[in-house]
């Protein structure tokens, strides 16, 4: 995984998931972006390792997240590397996962807020460990956002 301040970022090449048919129009708050599957199957395998996760749409693509009042709370945005641009062509079974861990802290006693920290070895095992899992080998996503 590269390290990137206090986010990680990998990527991985695998055609187990779909990145070809075509998207409904309704897929992904109308932006049509490919990746639910990978997205399910990255929640399904943290959910399995312990690190309960779930997912949803964004505007911008497909976020994995942990479920609420995890002790480790993260975020994972699911990229298909040609919709990204890495390459900028249709049909790259290429994808990306930028990582973003947090921490809860009480500020003075009363006030709960939540801050961005170093992504724990536990989350980024469990990520490389779903990425083999799919059939896959990952690695540094040198260009991530």
């Amino acid at each position: 995984m590269t390290r990137t301040d206090v986010s990680s970022a990998v990527c991985f090449s695998s055609e187990r998931f779909d990145y070809r048919s075509e998207l409904p129009p309704e897929a992904n708050a109308g932006n049509r972006f490919y990746g639910k599957d990978v997205a399910a199957f990255l929640a399904q395998q943290l959910s399995t390792a312990g690190l309960a996760a779930d997912y949803l749409d964004e505007d911008w693509g497909w976020l994995v997240f942990s479920s609420r009042g995890a002790a480790l709370e993260f975020d994972i945005a699911v990229y298909n590397l040609a919709e990204h641009g890495e390459g900028g062509r249709a049909g790259v079974g290429e994808w990306g996962l930028w990582i973003h861990a947090y921490e809860r802290r009480k500020l003075l006693g009363l006030l709960t807020t939540r801050r961005e920290v170093a992504v724990p070895q536990r989350l980024a095992a469990a990520i490389d460990d779903a990425i083999v899992a799919a059939g896959a080998a990952p690695r540094p996503w040198q260009d991530a956002p």
